[in-house]
């Protein structure tokens, strides 16, 4: 009998229940998946598959006792009798072996750049090992390197020597201190990023060289990048392998991702732009309830992060203690003087990049709503507001520029204030602009406008400790006056604010209201206060 060879079986009855000895299965054995059920009764016929069919190579490899027929998803051998016809698929059925649609649906989903990231927690060397073994690397990019070799075919620098990158990552990162575990977790050493380009763009080498290079210094610009690009898939469809140091070259400090989905929606964004397939990043609207219930619409607003006005962390006051820089309290300055100068929210974005500072919103999945402030000439050097302070947020500074104040500095005030803040960031004068700021705050707090309002303003201050306050106050009272004090004395050094309150109505007929250092109303010629028609009669009378 030829191994395909269905032979016909007994006429139905008692012989018909009478398994075929010839293929009876060992007693206690189930029935293998490579059974295939008679036509005519439970027997099952065995297949054997020729030499020239498709899982004839696979069976071969197999030892010999264990010889069972391999299946091929949507594969059927020769002599089924699923292909000849005996056994008719009910409609609508589907049996073992076919392609579904749904993997249909997986295969037609998958048009788009796919992203997958890896977290290391050791040495960098087994995966440069991995990455560059039996020279299949096409290219390799590295960036922020000491000795960074050239980026073309797997060229090396001029000593002849192989590029050992991951040497210098590893003992850059040892240098500070970042390979200790923290908070009881093991410290990430590095990331390893797979970026594979969708299928159906048959993006070249090139393409796929300059879109990495893109979306990595977009995310990593301070930071040891080593690109390595292989076509060792099924369809040799070329993809990159990033790997990103976690030591920050430029402050020594770990890697920190605010929002992790950020990384790949900004791919989508960037192979969109770029003509490539990609996913949308937009969200529906929720419609229904238990959408928006989906949305957390219904949940109650987060908390702010802190309710101090100004935060300073540990981190900044260790800094400022040891005389240091601290790019966070630099960025907290230059916003601190764009607030108290700014009318509403287009004067407040304008004076911020006549600051030097970049304002954009957080990520609308983000716990709470805010702005992110950066260096314009240090992007990845980025804050929110709130970690700057509660009045730093969003919220904070909208209710602040909505709620214009009747009160304002006077013109020349504030241009002379924006004078000096741009000096000071031109000259990178941190103290003086320090000073600046606070004077501001001060100003904005007790609505001072003028020297005498200051002078007004302390003493005042001094007349509620002679009248006598609860010990519990006596102390924040002795800060306001320094602040005042500290606040007049810069402002008129500086001659910022004018002697007098040129917005006060007497003020304005009897001439004052000049700036420090020009003559009083008294000694200018101004001309004479006009008397109530009421008082001028009754002198006449």
């Amino acid at each position: 009998m030829r191994p395909h060879e269905v032979r016909p079986h007994p006429p139905f009855g008692a012989a018909s229940r009478q398994r075929d000895p010839r293929v009876q299965r060992p007693p206690g054995r189930r029935r293998r998946q490579g059974d295939i059920a008679h036509p005519q009764g439970n027997a099952p016929v065995r297949h054997e598959p020729e030499p020239g069919d498709a899982c004839a190579q696979l069976h071969l490899l197999l030892p010999t006792a264990r010889k069972a027929p391999i299946r091929v998803p949507g594969h059927r051998p020769p002599g089924d009798p699923r292909e000849a016809g005996c056994r008719e698929r009910p409609a609508g059925k589907a049996v073992r072996g076919d392609v579904t649609a749904r993997d249909r649906d997986v295969r037609e989903v998958v048009r788009m750049p796919v992203l997958k990231p890896i977290s290391g927690h050791g040495s960098c060397v087994p995966v440069q090992r991995y990455l560059e073994k039996n020279g299949r690397a096409l290219a390799r990019d590295f960036f922020n390197f000491s000795e960074t070799p050239d980026a073309d075919l797997m060229r090396e620098p001029e000593s002849g020597k192989p590029f050992d990158w991951a040497t210098e990552m590893d003992a850059f990162r040892a240098e500070c201190g970042n390979d200790d575990p923290w908070n009881g977790k093991r410290a990430r050493t590095f990331k390893h990023f797979v970026l594979s380009p969708s299928p159906e763009d048959e993006v070249s080498l090139d393409e796929l060289r300059e879109l990495a290079h893109a979306w990595a210094l977009r995310f990593f610009p301070e930071h040891h990048i080593a690109i390595i690009y292989h076509d060792d898939n099924e369809n040799r469809i070329p993809h990159a392998h990033i790997v990103v140091n976690n030591t920050n070259v430029v402050t020594g400090r770990r890697m920190r991702t605010d929002n992790p989905l950020d990384l790949n929606r900004a791919l989508q964004e960037m192979a969109a732009e770029r003509g490539l397939r990609a996913l949308s990043n937009e969200r529906p609207e929720p419609s229904t309830g238990f959408q928006r219930l989906a949305a957390n619409k219904g949940e109650p607003r987060a908390k702010a992060r802190t309710l101090q006005e100004t935060y300073r962390s540990r981190a900044e006051r260790r800094a400022e203690a040891a005389g240091g820089y601290s790019w966070v309290a630099d960025i907290r300055n230059r916003v601190s003087v764009a607030k108290g100068l700014a009318r509403n929210e287009q004067e407040f974005r304008s004076i911020l990049v006549m600051m030097g500072v970049g304002i954009e919103d957080n990520s609308p999945r983000a716990r709470r709503q805010d702005w992110i402030f950066s260096l314009a000439d240090a992007p990845a050097r980025r804050v929110s507001g709130e970690r700057l302070g509660a009045s730093f947020g969003k919220a904070a500074l909208e209710r602040r520029l909505l709620g214009a104040r009747a009160e304002h500095l006077p013109d020349a005030s504030s241009r002379e204030f924006l004078r000096l803040a741009r000096k000071a960031v031109e000259l990178k004068d941190l103290d003086e602009l320090d000073s600046l700021s606070n004077a501001l705050e001060v100003c904005g707090k007790w609505r001072i406008m003028s020297l005498d309002a200051a002078d007004s303003a302390i003493a005042a201050q001094r007349g509620r400790l002679r009248n006598g306050v609860p010990a519990s106050q006596e102390t924040r009272i002795w800060k306001e006056i320094e602040a005042l004090e500290h606040a007049r004395d810069f402002l008129k050094e500086r001659k910022a604010l004018p002697l007098h309150d040129v917005n006060r109505r007497d003020d304005r007929a009897s001439g004052k209201g000049g700036w420090a250092g020009e003559p009083s109303g008294s000694e200018r010629s101004a001309p004479q206060r006009e008397q109530p028609r009421e008082r001028r009669e009754e002198r006449q009378r």
